[in-house]
């Protein structure tokens, strides 16, 4: 990239034919003071406006051979970068805004968006993982550092991106719950926690189907969770289980299943005392008070995966522990 500042009237402004401008400048017009933008390109249209200001100090780059223009880089990474639901906007001022196209989950790869933005070639900023977005919600913006840029720090740029895209949004379908419950829960608190599970699990288009009471035998229960995943139910949740009770029978009967305890108490709070399963294609979650009563908690945090019918994994739970104090950042990946 080449700087160099022109003297209108003086030099000869057909050097700055094809350049950016670097600096903002301002100038008269029969209409009164305009400012032209840095990142303007001197083409035809704006030739006549800049004739007119004899001199004005005139601030450009040109590229050196094999440098991509800002908005070209920025429009080629994003293109890189950019998986299923979501959309590019064409590039403004030197940068591309990528939006999702329906309500759903925005799912984000940190550690690659860190290795991209360590190269310093491209700027990268792009929403939490787990976001909740809307149609035309802005999950990234991409945006080459220079006016101008080396092709080879551009590749090494998308190298470090690696070869699948770094962003999606996964959009929300129907789904359908159950919620099934031990003699621990008293009848009235049950009518509560299913009022406040079904508002909670529509809000992601999740219908609340089924609820059922078991006594604490493994059989009984292990017999009840079968029903279910015949039925291609989506979700079970689970109240009354105690997740430290090692002899737990809500627990212990998913061992009569072809099942997958993934989690025993989650890194979240709340949801110290929660835990997760799966059976097929049926997710289990064992809920205690907070998750049951309307307390914000690791529910809301990983119901609209299920929703969106994003794996449940140990490595999921893994990672929302960073953050996982909701009360402070829940706000960051809810609406």
């Amino acid at each position: 990239m080449i700087r160099r500042t022109l003297t209108i009237g003086t030099d000869d402004l057909a050097t700055a034919r094809g350049a950016l401008i670097c600096r903002d400048l301002s100038i008269s017009t029969a209409a009164g003071p305009a400012s032209i933008r840095r990142g303007t390109t001197v083409d035809d249209a704006l030739w006549p406006a800049l004739a007119k200001q004899v001199g004005a100090h005139l601030d450009i780059v040109l590229p050196e051979p094999g440098e991509l223009a800002q908005e070209e880089a920025s429009r080629r990474f994003a293109e890189v970068i950019t998986g299923p639901g979501l959309r590019i906007d064409p590039p403004h001022q030197g940068q591309c805004v990528i939006r999702a196209t329906s309500r759903g989950i925005a799912r984000v790869q940190a550690s690659r968006v860190s290795r991209v933005n360590r190269q310093r070639a491209i700027l990268l900023a792009t929403a939490l993982d787990g976001r909740i977005v809307d149609d035309g919600d802005t999950v990234a913006i991409v945006k080459a550092s220079r006016l101008w840029i080396g092709l080879a720090d551009f590749d090494r740029a998308r190298q470090a991106a690696g070869a699948h895209p770094i962003l999606r949004a996964v959009p929300f379908s129907p789904r359908r719950a159950a919620f099934l419950t031990g003699p621990r829960i008293r009848p009235r608190n049950v009518v509560a926690a299913t009022e406040n599970l079904r508002g909670l699990l529509a809000g992601y288009d999740v219908d609340l189907a089924r609820t059922s009471s078991v006594p604490e035998d493994p059989t009984e229960i292990a017999h009840t969770y079968r029903r279910f995943v015949e039925d291609r139910v989506d979700l079970v949740l689970v109240g009354g289980s105690i997740a430290l009770d090692p002899a737990d029978p809500f627990i212990t009967a998913l061992e009569q299943l072809p099942s997958r305890l993934i989690c025993r108490g989650a890194p979240v709070d709340p949801g110290t005392m929660f835990w997760v399963a799966s059976a097929h294609r049926t997710v289990f979650m064992g809920l205690a008070s907070c998750e049951l009563y309307g307390r914000r908690s690791v529910l809301d945090l990983l119901v609209p995966y299920v929703a969106a019918g994003e794996p449940v994994t140990p490595g999921l739970i893994s990672e929302i522990g960073y953050g996982g104090l909701l009360e402070q950042t829940l706000s960051a990946r809810r609406r």
